[in-house]
């Protein structure tokens, strides 16, 4: 008993030396750990609650291997899960392989990755997350939703980077109500902006007015009438040039032609009088 123990902190001494000679720095945990060295090339197995960190990537699983010149793959399985909070993601599936020169991540079984920074949840059979380039790859029965967009395909490319999606083998695309398909749909993720190639449908639905919104706006329209005010009276011909006339005349000569139009309604012939008397 008391050897089995010397030989697994030995093994642990030696995996934790030969781990921080690696680029990266790794730490790891487990209820039991297995492990074989050679030169430059080691492989141990870390099985129940198995956890094992990369600089900021941390995966968990039930068993987690690592193997290859200075621990380069880890491979894990049963109910993995993840994330990197510095780069911003975290993940699930059934299992994952993960190379540690290249940074590249292959997700397998009912994958799901998703993008803490830019809020974009991708889900597929099969997900390769290149951490390098920022670019994720999708395969079979591929699932994506950001915002309003939610996409369906077999086949389907994302950029982190430029929040560009493509995608490819029978897409749909949705957008609150309205959907797309085509041969190959593209999606920019950021303006909401979409692309349709190919043998293009879709379907658009218009939202109609409720009841209570035209009551609104006929409230509204009654209220800036009322403003305005009333509309202006007609005034005949006759009227609006007799107005036209007193407001020429001075005020003198409007009102003498009055008197001599009242005088003249009455029979009675005005006298007029001049320098030389009474005619």
């Amino acid at each position: 008993m008391i050897r089995r123990f010397i030989l697994s902190s030995i093994s642990f001494c030696m995996l934790a030396a030969s781990a921080y000679a690696a680029p990266a720095k790794i730490s790891f945990s487990a209820d039991k750990m297995q492990g074989s060295g050679g030169k430059g090339n080691s492989s141990t197995a870390l099985t129940g609650n198995a956890q094992v960190s990369v600089d900021s990537l941390t995966i968990y699983g039930e068993r987690i291997e690592l193997y290859g010149k200075d621990y380069r793959y880890i491979k894990a399985s049963g109910t993995v899960t993840g994330e990197d909070p510095e780069k911003g993601f975290t993940f699930s599936a059934a299992s994952l392989l993960y190379d540690r020169e290249t940074e590249v991540a292959e997700f397998m079984g009912a994958a799901k990755v998703e993008d803490t920074k830019n809020k974009v949840e991708t889900a597929a059979e099969r997900i390769e997350y290149n951490q390098k380039n920022e670019i994720i790859l999708l395969q079979m029965a591929v699932h994506l939703k950001s915002k309003e967009i939610v996409c369906d395909s077999l086949f389907a490319v994302y950029n982190r980077t430029t929040s560009m999606l493509d995608l490819t083998g029978r897409p749909v695309v949705k957008k609150g109500k309205d959907e797309f398909k085509a041969a190959r749909i593209s999606v920019d993720l950021n303006t909401e902006d979409i692309r349709l190639e190919g043998k293009v449908s879709g379907s658009v639905t218009e939202e109609k007015e409720s009841s209570a919104t035209k009551a609104d706006n006929r409230k509204t329209d009654a209220e800036e009438a009322d403003t305005v005010g009333s509309p202006a009276q007609e005034t005949s011909p006759k009227e609006a040039q007799k107005k036209v006339s007193d407001e020429k005349a001075p005020p003198d000569a409007a009102k003498a032609e009055r008197s001599v139009q009242q005088k003249q309604g009455n029979g009675k012939n005005p006298e007029i009088k001049s320098a030389g008397g009474i005619r």
